[in-house]
């Protein structure tokens, strides 16, 4: 079957970021099995995932210059490949925390190129016109990437052991690579618009951060969920569905904000607070403990407080034309800035105190990351009205 012109970019944009994704949604998923072999607590956890978001962060304006400059192809390919190493070697070498560490790293470097290269992808065109539902649909990768890891869990870990689970996550690298084999149609390579007004970074920079602390709060659902749902009396199965729940409902909630932003015409930063603000609802229930209160918190921490990305890559490169790529890159070092931050702050406190403070923290951030947010739009619109 032969795919239509606009499909190309976006399959292989949600293809890839499922895939650079992986390598640590499925550490967090699978950790309660893999720890007593590598021999590794919740704080070890947290850092790393938070170095798989901290090479995210260092290559980040580096990924968005090079898909910028060379085509959104190019990242792609990259993050592709990166994350291939990164799974296969998890699978196969790890057998001390810090080779964990160094692969996660390299998945971390992928995701960054795979996340800036997708971006272009669909923010040029390539004859896809509902900007809005494609972005949501690139989005979706991750919570679609939650949901295989929440099922790997009871279908592969449980069964035939941890490691299988990274077998499997590359069962979607040959048809990637198929898409991507050959240069996108004319409209998918990145032109930039040097008519457009210069990027606003003093605007940029508040924005990076807000989306640093929004990313930090929503990265440790897919890191620390199942451990915390364990924490609370339910079985490693159950643990599992309880992230395939969440990552069901962040799907749908993209795609939603996704079809709203189409229908209002463009993608805002009050979009993201708002569902910032839902978001902090979600992770105070998680931190009631009982399974019903965990079961709630899960929907609306994942619904709202890890359904923002669709909306919020959109806004940005819609509203910096002129250097999309390097403007995804600033804001892709606020989110790893969250990113690594975050999980290693979290694992210490519920090493140290417990997941119920832990998940009042991260509440807070998600509330703090909002208000910023809302100030943000607001300058904007006082600007606009001096203007």
């Amino acid at each position: 079957m032969r795919l239509a012109p606009s499909t190309k970019p976006l399959l292989a944009a949600v293809l890839s970021s499922t895939l650079s994704i992986l390598p640590v949604q499925l550490l967090g998923a699978s950790a309660v099995l893999a720890r007593d072999e590598l021999h590794f607590n919740p704080a070890d956890l947290g850092v790393a995932v938070a170095s798989f978001f901290a090479a995210y962060g260092v290559s980040a304006w580096t990924a968005g210059h090079l898909s910028q400059t060379r085509g959104p192809r190019v990242g792609l390919i990259i993050g592709t490949a990166l994350s291939c190493v990164a799974l296969l070697g998890i699978a196969t070498i790890v057998h001390d925390w810090w080779t964990m560490i160094a692969l996660m790293m390299i998945g971390g470097v992928g995701n960054a190129f795979s996340a800036v290269g997708g971006n272009l992808a669909l923010g040029s065109g390539g004859g896809f016109r509902r900007q809005g539902l494609a972005f949501a649909m690139k989005q979706s990768a991750v919570p679609l990437s939650g949901l295989l890891s929440g099922a790997a869990v009871p279908i592969i870990g449980v069964t035939l052991g941890w490691r299988w689970s990274f077998v499997a996550a590359l069962a979607l690298a040959p048809a990637l690579f198929l898409l991507l084999s050959k240069e996108f149609v004319e409209g998918a390579s990145m032109r930039i618009d040097r008519t457009a007004p210069a990027t606003d970074w003093a605007m940029m920079v508040p924005v990076a951060l807000a989306y640093g602390g929004a990313a930090g709060s929503a990265s440790v659902l897919g890191a620390f969920l199942v451990d915390a749902a364990v924490n609370s009396g339910l079985s490693i199965a159950a643990a599992g569905s309880i992230l395939v729940m969440g990552s069901v409902t962040s799907l749908a909630a993209r795609m939603g904000v996704g079809m709203l932003v189409d229908r209002r015409g463009q993608a805002d930063f009050m979009i993201v607070a708002v569902m910032l603000f839902i978001g902090t609802a979600g992770y105070l229930a998680l931190a009631q403990g009982s399974i019903v209160w965990f079961a709630i918190g899960t929907v609306l921490a994942f619904g709202a407080g890890w359904g923002w990305n669709g909306a919020a890559n959109h806004a940005i490169v819609s509203m910096n034309k002129r250097n999309p790529g390097t403007a995804s890159g600033l804001a892709m070092m606020g989110m790893a800035l969250g990113g690594v931050v975050w999980p290693m702050a979290f694992g210490l406190i519920v090493t140290h105190v417990n997941f119920r403070t832990a998940w009042i923290a991260t509440a807070g951030l998600s509330l703090t990351s909002a208000i910023l947010l809302a100030l943000i739009v607001q300058k904007i619109k006082v600007r606009a009205a001096n203007a």
